[in-house]
């Protein structure tokens, strides 16, 4: 319509132009009317472009709308097929679920649901189960002792929270005679206050030196017996019962630490089925209630690491212990000792000396002395390009060891002569002698980092002197004395695991 009328404008104009310029019709007037239709031919020009670029901006639009509907009927189409696909996937899911629900029924829960059920029914409270177990082949000449032994001693530990753990030991040893013997070395509880403070309470291993808390466990243990100073002639207590407060510090760079343990417990008692004391009668083993005295034994004890962990001298330890108390109502028991610990590389070496003090109803005290020292080397440092890959694999597990300890003693009671073996003892009568000495071999063959099949041979060389008193109720104790004791040795394979 609009062209139509643009068309028809253009026509009047250009008649009317013509009949101006015909001769002899062109006026003043008429030049001024002709200026006039220019003027709205070029404002007709202008408004045709102006409405052909409103034109082109709305056919712009309308395309951009275009294609953003596009745009959107894709993403909608895309996204009813992401979740086409997530109902086909959840469905299936469901009915998998349902059917093991199922299965689940018909066949009761799994051991791995139970687990996960029974940790998310405790939450924060945790068992865990660890410990060890060893079967060994024991033979001593002197008493012709051939036999096999066993020790299971699983340890329980409760993590009640973050500040209160609960361990608990039950051993397990088939002595000869009789069916299983079961004790309880060792069920604390461990609270730990702060960063530098942890309170232990119930019954403990002995803190006093290294061995009894740290190295005594079989599957630790690198020899299969103790050193004389702890064997069946021990010096200290292995456990007691009492609280220890225990913690430490670093004092220099990484690995320079000390640390410290201190306790209070029911003391030493000494062997109570002896109708009287005597000197170089042993220890009891621990109770419950302090029957032979009205006090409590108080112990320390202090190590210190010198050296950092990357030191190129290696891991050095050094500690000093006390254990003082009474035996018997006022008689006194007094022990110290200093120990030390010596790691480099594939070379472990450690060692202790102690005194014990024990003051006797008459005037003669009972004074011993104990020490050892061992060393051990790992194969597996040593380069054997000479040797087979396969000879190499099986040499590089070895590790051999020597020790040599010795205690000294007055006296020895024959009451107290035990030969029966068990795990950790060869039955040898030669460690029941007032200077006992030994040298012992091992050789342990690791199977796995806790799996090791360990074998010792024992040269029990023990030196004269001392005397052998024996007790007979209702008799003074018969002295004799011991004079030169025969050699003896001992040979003792052991399979240790630990778990």
């Amino acid at each position: 319509m609009k062209k139509r009328a643009l068309a028809a404008t253009w026509a009047a104009s250009l008649l009317l132009l013509a009949t101006l310029m015909a001769p002899g019709v062109v006026r003043a007037d008429d030049t001024a009317e002709l200026q006039q239709i220019k003027r709205e031919i070029e404002q007709v020009r202008t408004d045709e472009q102006r409405e052909e670029r409103a034109h082109e901006k709305l056919i712009e639009q309308l395309e951009q709308k275009i294609n953003s509907l596009e745009n959107q009927s894709q993403q909608l189409q895309k996204a009813n097929e992401e979740l086409r696909v997530t109902s086909q996937k959840a469905q299936a899911q469901t009915s998998q679920q349902i059917q093991d629900i199922h299965d689940q029924l018909g066949s009761g829960i799994s051991s791995s649901d139970f687990s996960q059920a029974f940790q998310n029914y405790l939450g924060e409270h945790q068992f865990t189960l660890t410990g060890g177990v060893a079967g060994s082949y024991i033979y001593d000449h002197h008493t012709s002792t051939n036999t096999f032994a066993m020790d299971f001693e699983p340890i329980i530990l409760y993590h009640l929270n973050d500040w209160i753990l609960f361990e608990g030991s039950v051993e397990a040893n088939l002595p000869a005679g009789s069916s299983a013997e079961f004790a309880l070395p060792v069920a604390t509880a461990q609270i730990f206050l702060n960063d530098y403070l942890e309170v232990v309470g119930g019954i403990f291993d002995q803190p006093f030196g290294d061995f009894y808390e740290d190295q005594s466990p079989f599957w630790v243990n690198r020899f299969v017996t103790a050193p004389l100073p702890y064997g069946p002639e021990a010096l200290i207590p292995p456990t007691d019962i009492g609280v220890q407060l225990r913690g430490g510090v670093q004092w220099g760079q990484l690995g320079q630490d000390v640390d410290y343990t201190a306790w209070v417990a029911n003391g030493p008692g000494f062997d109570s089925s002896l109708s009287q004391p005597v000197v170089g009668q042993t220890l009891n083993e621990v109770n419950n209630i302090a029957l032979n005295t009205n006090s409590k034994a108080f112990g320390a004890r202090f190590r210190i690491y010198p050296l950092p962990l990357d030191s190129p001298l290696g891991r050095l330890e050094l500690g000093a212990s006390t254990l003082d108390g009474n035996w018997q109502n006022s008689l006194s028991y007094n022990a110290w000792g200093v120990d030390f610990a010596y790691l480099k590389g594939n070379l472990q070496a450690r060692g202790e000396y102690l005194e014990m003090y024990r003051q006797m109803p008459s005037a003669s005290p009972d004074n011993r002395q104990g020490w050892y020292v061992q060393v051990g080397y790992f194969l597996n440092g040593l380069p054997m390009p000479w040797l087979p890959a396969k000879a190499q694999d099986i040499l590089q597990k070895f590790e051999p060891l020597v020790r040599y300890s010795g205690v000294n003693q007055r006296a020895i009671v024959t009451n107290e002569i035990a030969t029966q073996p068990e795990i950790g003892f060869s039955g040898s009568p030669a460690v029941f002698t007032p200077h006992a000495r030994e040298v012992a071999l091992g050789l342990d063959y690791w199977l796995a980092p806790s799996i090791v099949w360990q074998n010792e041979v024992d040269f029990e060389l023990p030196e004269a002197g001392g005397s052998a008193i024996t007790v007979t109720a209702g008799m003074p104790p018969g002295v004799a004395p011991v004079g030169a004791t025969a050699n003896d040795v001992a040979f003792l394979s052991q399979l240790a695991i630990g778990f």
